[in-house]
């Protein structure tokens, strides 16, 4: 059997507790399915970073792309390094070295108590949201001008290019043919910004029409917060700029259960694909056995799904389920379980299925 290589930064803080549960699983399945995944953890982090000064060797990326088939990488932040360089250093290196130019957010609400929005007990919401990732303004420079006069301002640019919107538009409806989606809702602040709205509508709609069961529709940022809260199960796909994105995973988090419970996949079409755990590193919580590991073991599901391990995929998806369904889950979720308590319950589900 082929290998399926997965490479590993665990991060910061609770970032090994996390990654420890994913361990977990993985040997399960191996044991269980002969999955063959091989799982190979890299150091940097915090620590690494004040030893050595480096926060990415040189080439390091590269030789992820060429030898592993996905990427994991825990949560970083350490208050020992200010403005979190190296965690920038690190997100940024494998972003713009890869040119990851889509970032999903899958967001899922698995049980309606989980929700902090009222009257979910109907609702199934599962949609994608799908960000571009490069430009905008991750790309946008700041400049003071006049500094400590009574003249001083500062300029700030955005830049958008037709090429990486065309790249970012077409991963984008490959990624939603490949799931099995239908529907997406372009979402930007087209009141505003009415040049770039031009843009991005000429990109989609000419990408579209290679794409006719994909239907499409328009809608202003501030109608989609709205439409967010109230009517989170009627989207199935959101495709939006950066900045909206922002604000829309954020509110996604709270609909679905919060930051324990996210992760983002960065991605180019061509390339290895990047996970990210998206809690909080949390030093102080480190090894009190306390951190949710939902958000690296959902994570974890959707990359067997990558690696074409759907047996497994499953079997971890309905274990998942189950925990939610018996709150089994850490005390950030209103639950009593530690951290190793939820991945074992997640592992005892996998040993008893058939």
């Amino acid at each position: 059997m082929q290998p399926n290589r997965i490479a590993i930064i665990e991060g910061d803080g609770i970032g090994p507790d996390l990654i420890a549960q994913v361990d977990k699983v993985a040997n399960l399945l191996n044991s269980k399915y002969n999955s063959g995944i091989e799982i190979t953890r890299f150091p940097y982090g915090a620590d690494y970073y004040i030893k050595t000064g480096i926060s990415l060797p040189a080439e390091f990326v590269e030789h992820l792309s060429k030898n592993y088939d996905v990427i994991l990488l825990g949560p970083l932040g350490d208050p020992r390094i200010p403005d979190m360089k190296n965690a920038k250093d690190i997100i940024l290196g494998f972003r713009h070295q890869l040119n990851l130019s889509m970032n999903i957010h899958p967001v899922k609400l698995y049980r309606s108590w989980l929700s902090s929005v009222k009257d979910t007990e109907m609702k199934k919401t599962d949609f994608l949201i799908i960000r571009e990732n490069i430009e905008g303004y991750t790309a946008l420079s700041e400049n003071f001008i006049n500094r400590g006069k009574d003249t001083e301002l500062v300029l700030r640019s955005n830049i958008f290019t037709r090429k990486n919107m065309e790249q970012f538009t077409r991963g984008s409806f490959k990624y939603v043919k490949k799931q099995g989606r239908e529907r997406i809702c372009f979402i930007d602040r087209s009141a505003l910004f009415s040049v770039s709205h031009q843009l991005w509508q000429s990109v989609i709609d000419e990408v579209s029409s290679e794409y006719p069961n994909i239907s499409v529709n328009y809608m202003q940022i501030n109608t989609a917060i709205n439409e967010l809260i109230n009517k989170s199960d009627e989207f199935d796909v959101i495709v939006t700029p950066n900045d909206c994105g922002d604000v829309l995973s954020t509110l996604s988090t709270a609909i679905t259960g919060g930051f324990g419970l996210f992760f983002s996949i960065e991605v180019n079409p061509d390339l290895i694909s990047f996970y990210r755990i998206m809690q909080s590193a949390s030093p102080k919580l480190a090894g009190h056995n306390t951190a949710n590991p939902l958000s690296a073991i959902i994570a974890f599901r959707f990359i067997l799904n990558e690696l074409s391990l759907l047996a497994e995929a499953e079997v971890l998806a309905q274990a998942i389920q189950n925990n939610f369904e018996n709150h089994w889950v850490t005390i950030d979720l209103g639950g009593i379980m530690g951290t190793e308590e939820v991945g074992d319950y997640i592992c005892d589900f996998i040993s008893r299925a058939v």
